[in-house]
């Protein structure tokens, strides 16, 4: 049990602010020292309820009291005028485009970090249990069927601790690279108009069995391998696309920034084309399109294509598109370039 929750400031609740009564124990808090706190101790708001939580660290378990205030949150006021951004978001990477900059990063760039480090505690543990345990598999190496009695060695337990422990420091990462990719996102915006994607449908294996039209000399005979039915549940699982969808609307509410999803139904900005006016699906390693004969990276056009949608929601707005789309290339194409010659670089993403 990870947290003690409260309906109301009853069972657990707060003596002042740094003194939490519990139990008819009195436990001493450590407030932090933030100016978001100090705003909301300045406007007096109630303490509607509060409850316990602990999380796990390599130290131990770390208690903490989750404070939730009745009313609206302190917005954030901005600082200065913004334009409107379109927000293209794909499986590991993210790309906005806004009348005066572009952008294009990945999503969580050091999540591989963690999933290389969890792989690696994970064969560890593995080895252990069939140490420990060597009864409950069969010759082939895998899991008896029936029931069975499992020895956990002290070793073992403190892999799987060193496990909890690395998939929280991976979910608290990816949380805070969402969070600073966000803020400079909506720095300079004031409208927010984004793709919605089914993350879903996309981290599901493929129904169909294909074999691949490349074929291989094998003794002397051509054989067609079959197609991997695996989709982008890994890249998905490692970025977590979903979730900086999900601050990145709260986020904006918060600064009374208006956020839009477009019609994916009737309008598909990833296979739009403003010169001709059709949708052309494009296989996915085409990382590069020619629009009225310049070439631009594929998600700032999309991104592009996003912002330049209707007040309707359901289609682009072509005359806008073809007054801008020259200065969209100029800036995308120095971005581009600014970022190659930095070293920065994703090869399967984004082309280069």
């Amino acid at each position: 049990m990870d947290t003690i929750p409260q309906k109301d400031n009853n069972g657990i609740r707060l003596n002042g602010w740094n003194d939490l009564v519990f139990m008819k124990r009195h436990y001493a808090l450590k407030a932090p020292d933030s100016a978001y706190l100090q705003s909301v101790r300045d406007k007096g708001a109630r303490v509607r309820y509060c409850y316990l939580k602990r999380i796990e660290f390599s130290s131990g378990w770390k208690y903490y009291a989750v404070i939730v205030l009745e009313g609206d949150p302190p917005h954030k006021e901005k600082t200065r005028q913004g334009h409107r951004v379109g927000i293209d978001i794909g499986t590991s990477t993210v790309a906005a485009e806004s009348e005066e900059k572009v952008m294009l990063e990945k999503l969580a760039p050091d999540s591989i970090r963690y999933e290389k480090e969890v792989r690696h505690l994970q064969a560890l543990l593995d080895h252990k249990m069939r140490m420990a345990n060597p009864d409950n598999y069969a010759d082939d190496g895998t899991v008896r069927k029936g029931k069975k009695k499992w020895h956990i060695s002290r070793q073992a337990n403190r892999l799987k601790k060193r496990i909890r422990v690395l998939h929280r420091k991976e979910a608290a990462y990816i949380l805070c690279s969402h969070r600073r990719q966000i803020n400079r996102i909506l720095s300079s915006a004031n409208e927010v108009i984004v793709e919605p994607v089914s993350l879903k449908a996309m981290q599901k294996r493929s129904k169909k069995t294909e074999r691949s039209d490349r074929g291989a000399a094998i003794n002397g005979k051509i054989i067609h391998k079959y197609k991997r039915k695996k989709r982008y549940g890994h890249s998905i699982k490692n970025h977590a696309p979903g979730r900086f969808l999900l601050e990145l609307k709260r986020k904006a509410e918060v600064m009374d920034i208006p956020y839009y999803e477009i019609r994916t139904s009737a309008y598909k900005a990833s296979q739009f084309h403003h010169d001709t006016g059709e949708y052309i699906p494009s296989p996915v390693n085409e990382r590069y399109k020619i629009i009225s004969g310049i070439t631009v990276q594929r998600d700032l056009y999309s991104a592009f294509l996003i912002r330049h949608t209707l007040d309707t929601l359901n289609a682009p707005d072509i005359d806008a598109c073809i007054n801008d789309f020259e200065k969209f290339a100029d800036i995308s194409n120095r971005e581009l370039a600014a970022m190659k010659a930095a070293g920065i670089s994703n090869q399967a993403c984004w082309g280069f």
